[in-house]
C-alpha cells in the first residue's frame, strides 16, 4: 500500500499533520509506502495576503490544533512559500529523511520565528540541518530536477482535484483508493490507511482465484 502526503513546508495545516505523518512512519512502516510530495502553495508564486492576515489565520487554526504559531516568515503579499519546499526537497536528493527535513523547518519558521521566506534564510536554516555547504544546497534547490518536481507535485494535486495542503492519496494493491483534501488529523488518516491495508492483507491471504475451465 501507498501513501502520497502533499506538504507545503510553511503550512501551519501541514505542521499540524506532522502527528499523522509520525504515526505513519512508526506503525505502519513495515506494511506502507509513504512518499513525501513538497506541493509550495500557488505553485511558487507570491503567497498574495499581509502578515496581519496569515497571523489571523494562525488564530483561527490553533482552535482546532490547540498551539499558537508565529507568523513572522509571511512578511507581505510578496512572499513565497518556493524558496523554503525548494530547500526542502534539494535536502532531501542529499539524503536527508523528507518528514524530519520538513517537520524541522516547519518549526524554524512558525515555532522559532525564522523568515524562511526568502532565499537566503531558506538556504542558511537547511544547509545547517543537513551538513550540505549553502553553495551546493542553493544549486541543487535551483536545478532543473528539483524544480521541475515541485511543479509536478502541483500538477498531481491539481488533477486529484485537490487544492489543500496537506492532502493525501492513499491506495492499497487491490486498486482501492481514498483522497483526503485538508485533513491534519492523525485520528482521521490512520484509521482510513487501517481499513485499507487490512483489506490488502486479506486478499494477499486469500491467494489467487482458481484458473477458469
Amino acid at each position: 500500500m501507498k501513501v502520497t502526503a502533499f506538504v507545503d513546508v510553511l503550512s501551519h495545516w501541514c505542521l499540524a499533520a506532522q502527528p499523522a505523518l509520525d504515526a505513519l512512519r512508526a506503525m505502519l512502516a513495515d506494511d506502507v509506502e509513504l512518499e513525501v510530495l513538497f506541493a509550495p502553495v500557488a505553485d511558487g508564486a507570491a503567497v498574495g495576503f499581509s502578515n496581519a492576515l496569515e497571523s489571523w489565520f494562525y488564530t483561527r487554526g490553533s482552535l482546532a490544533y490547540g498551539r499558537e504559531l508565529d507568523s513572522a516568515w509571511c512578511e507581505n503579499e510578496q512572499t513565497t512559500t518556493w524558496h523554503a519546499n525548494a530547500a526542502v526537497a534539494a535536502g532531501v536528493t542529499y539524503g536527508a529523511n523528507p518528514v524530519v527535513l520538513g517537520r524541522r523547518v516547519s518549526r524554524a519558521a512558525m515555532v522559532d520565528g525564522l523568515l524562511l521566506g526568502r532565499e537566503s534564510e531558506a538556504v542558511r536554516v537547511v544547509a545547517k540541518f543537513t551538513g550540505v555547504a549553502d553553495d551546493a544546497l542553493r544549486e541543487r534547490m535551483r536545478s532543473d530536477a528539483v524544480v521541475a518536481s515541485l511543479h509536478a507535485a502541483n500538477e498531481r494535486l491539481a488533477s486529484m482535484g485537490c487544492a489543500e495542503r496537506p492532502s493525501w492519496e492513499l491506495v492499497n494493491d487491490n486498486g482501492d483508493r481514498a483522497v483526503l483534501q485538508g485533513v491534519w488529523q492523525a485520528e482521521a488518516v490512520l484509521p482510513l490507511a487501517k481499513a485499507l491495508l487490512d483489506d490488502e492483507r486479506a486478499y494477499r491471504r486469500a491467494g489467487p482465484p482458481p484458473e477458469r475451465a
